[in-house]
Formats: C-alpha cells, sequence, structure tokens
C-alpha cells in the first residue's frame, strides 16, 4: 500500500469517525462539512478528496459493509437462508452505530435499496425461480421491504434480542410465507 493511499485511508476513517461522534450529540440536518473536518482534524480540502458530500460519509460506509456481508455470504457454498440471515444480522450488529445513524439521517431508502440489491439470490432460492418478471420484482420487494423493517425496529428498540434470536425470527417468518404460499 503506498503513502497516499495509507493516508486516503485514514482520513477517510477519521472523517467517518467524525461524523458518527457529531451525530451522537446533534441532529444530521444542522452538522456541516467544516464541523466533520474540523472534528476529524482535516482540511475541507482533504475531505473533499475523500467525500462528495455528508450523505456520501454514510453511504459510503454502508457499501462497505453490505459488499463485505456479500462476500462473507458467497464464500460458504449452498448458503442456506439461516446463514444469510445470520451475517446480516452480524452485520449489523456489527456496525450499530453507521446503522443506527443512517436510519437517524433518514437514509432508510438508501438502506431498503443496498437490502433489495442483496436479497436478489437468497430471493430467487426461497421461491424457487429463476424468473425475471413484473410479479418475481413485487415479490423480493415485499421480502426486501419486510426484512428491513425487521432490521430497523431491531435497531430502534435497542438490539435487545441476541442475533440468533433474530435469524431465527427471521428463518420461521419466511418459514410460514413459504406455508402460505404452497396452500
Amino acid at each position: 500500500m503506498t503513502q497516499k493511499t495509507i493516508s486516503h485511508e485514514l482520513a477517510k476513517e477519521c472523517i467517518f469517525t467524525a461524523l458518527m461522534l457529531l451525530m451522537e450529540k446533534q441532529d444530521y440536518e444542522k452538522i456541516t462539512i467544516t464541523d466533520i473536518a474540523r472534528r476529524a482534524g482535516v482540511s475541507r480540502m482533504t475531505y473533499y478528496r475523500v467525500y462528495q458530500d455528508k450523505d456520501d460519509i454514510i453511504k459510503t460506509h454502508l457499501i462497505e459493509a453490505f459488499d463485505q456481508m456479500v462476500m462473507e455470504i458467497n464464500a460458504q457454498n449452498n448458503y442456506t437462508e439461516n446463514d444469510f440471515f445470520r451475517c446480516f444480522f452480524e452485520t449489523v450488529k456489527k456496525n450499530e452505530i453507521l446503522f443506527h445513524n443512517a436510519l437517524k439521517a433518514n437514509m432508510l431508502e438508501f438502506v431498503w435499496r443496498k437490502v433489495k440489491e442483496h436479497t436478489i439470490a437468497l430471493f430467487r432460492t426461497f421461491f424457487r425461480t429463476n424468473e425475471n418478471s413484473f410479479l418475481s420484482n413485487y415479490r423480493l420487494c415485499f421480502f426486501a421491504g419486510g426484512f428491513l423493517h425487521i432490521a430497523r425496529e431491531w435497531l430502534e428498540t435497542g438490539m435487545q434480542e441476541d442475533v440468533g434470536t433474530m435469524v431465527r425470527l427471521s428463518c420461521n417468518i419466511t418459514e410460514k410465507i413459504r406455508q402460505v404460499r404452497n396452500t
């Protein structure tokens, strides 16, 4: 890794941490780029070399979290719903502050799109289909939306249940849906 790359990654992490700390005390809308740069100990010029705007900080780190989750899932051959849910809830738990702040920053739509994007493979297995029709798209929206709201509720209620409980709950719900679909 070059010195420039190391500096870039360090600045990126400092800026991210600064925003997360600022969001503990202030509303997201009131936080300025100057506030973030000052807290991170970087110049505004450095800030803009790393991020385009304030939303970009959260979006970048959410994408990285989801990409890491997908890599972990794909590393398992023939993953199951249980594997998917476990990986998802472990990712949320590991990045609790990020996900909580994404909700506070009203980025639910962005998070939902990422969940939808990354549930396509599970959806195709779940409904045992390779169809790519308007109906399969609506099924995917239904499944991803419900799943996201379970994760959101878990975040908003302080993650009182452990990951295993959330995995069992999600598997039970998908099994009930599968039973209704097969009747």
